[in-house]
């Protein structure tokens, strides 16, 4: 039997996973064309569900590049409604997926909450939706939570979770920031899982006491590989301070970026890196890479991920002489 998989895409800055198993889920779209590309490449003719943790650019609009495509043939949409986003974006993506529902082209469905846990299971995955809560995702952003904190985008940010037989695997929390991750932990929710996506991409409004969200979110997820999903030289991610308390957290936790930041490197590798996987990466050819699109195979025992330990640690050793992940590692194993 052919074990399920998950790849991370190298999307630049943005989120985007594919789990493949007896249908494909994909959960946010990136920006540009790199998922696209990802399932043309992939042979995928068909994808059974997108869920869309919010509304920003960077998790829509490879969304859009789909629709626009006309090639992959789309079943369910899920996604949150979103009253103070005018991106242009966002626009043509809704008015795009009505045109397409009332077409008979696809299902497009309002409503991605914690009570849809189950609705897109696979043949070995389970699905489960830990936020929003059909509360708060019925306030919406702009509105305030019981407690008078005012909720954003980010604040109502789906959170997903998948396991197989009952072992959490993978985590991933689009851009939920602390009033959102508070919400979650007042609920006595568990969010625990062996891979974790890091939030908003490592990066977060200057006012958000950063080493105390990724300190809460490292504690609560329990997380032994993180991910950074970034573009190099957007937004300073990841940001320094937040990795440093991810590996206070969790000394031996091993970090993966997707692509290599401008704090671990301030020149680009000059030849091509050889452990990437074989999967689309964004960063691949202007050799930005570091992690690249990271594969999963959540097999029932161990999930592997490529790019091996080896081979990437190699990489840092080599091309990221300051290296975030790497900082005083007189204590701590390489990348973990």
């Amino acid at each position: 039997m052919t074990e399920p998989t998950v790849s991370i895409l190298d999307v630049g800055h943005g989120n985007c996973a594919v789990l493949i198993d007896d249908k494909v889920v994909v959960i946010d779209a990136g920006p540009g064309t790199t998922l696209l590309d990802f399932l043309e490449k992939e042979g995928i003719k068909e994808v059974g569900v997108v869920l869309i943790s919010h509304a920003d650019e960077d998790h829509i609009k490879g969304l859009v590049s789909l629709l626009e495509s006309q090639t992959i043939a789309l079943q369910v949409i899920r996604i949150n409604s979103d009253a103070l986003k005018a991106s242009p974006t966002w626009n043509d993506l809704t008015f795009l997926l009505d045109e397409a529902n009332k077409a008979g082209k696809l299902r497009f469905d309002v409503g991605l909450t914690t009570n849809q846990t189950g609705d897109f299971d696979t043949a070995e995955i389970k699905v489960q939706i830990l936020a929003p809560s059909p509360g708060l995702a019925a306030k919406g952003p702009g509105s305030h939570d019981h407690k008078g904190r005012k909720l954003t985008s980010n604040s109502s940010s789906a959170v997903v979770r998948l396991l197989r037989d009952g072992r959490p695997l993978l985590l991933l929390p689009g851009d939920i920031d602390e009033i959102g991750l508070a919400n979650l932990m007042e609920s006595n929710a568990d969010i625990s899982a062996e891979i974790a996506v890091f939030p908003h991409h490592g990066g977060g409004p200057a006012s958000t006491d950063l080493s105390a969200f990724a300190t809460a979110f490292c504690t609560a997820s329990k997380a032994t590989k993180l991910i950074f999903s970034i573009g190099r030289g957007k937004y300073d991610t990841p940001r320094p301070e937040i990795v440093a308390a991810v590996r206070s957290v969790i000394p031996k936790i091993r970090v993966l970026c997707t692509q290599l930041s401008e704090h671990c490197a301030s020149q680009l590798p000059g030849t091509d890196p050889a452990h990437l996987s074989d999967k689309v990466s964004k960063g691949r050819e202007s050799r930005k890479c570091c992690a690249g699109t990271i594969s999963l195979t959540l097999a029932g025992k161990e999930p592997s991920i490529l790019p091996v330990l080896e081979g990437h640690g190699g990489f840092i050793a080599s091309s990221a002489p300051t290296a975030l992940c790497m900082k005083d590692q007189t204590k701590v194993p390489l990348n973990g």
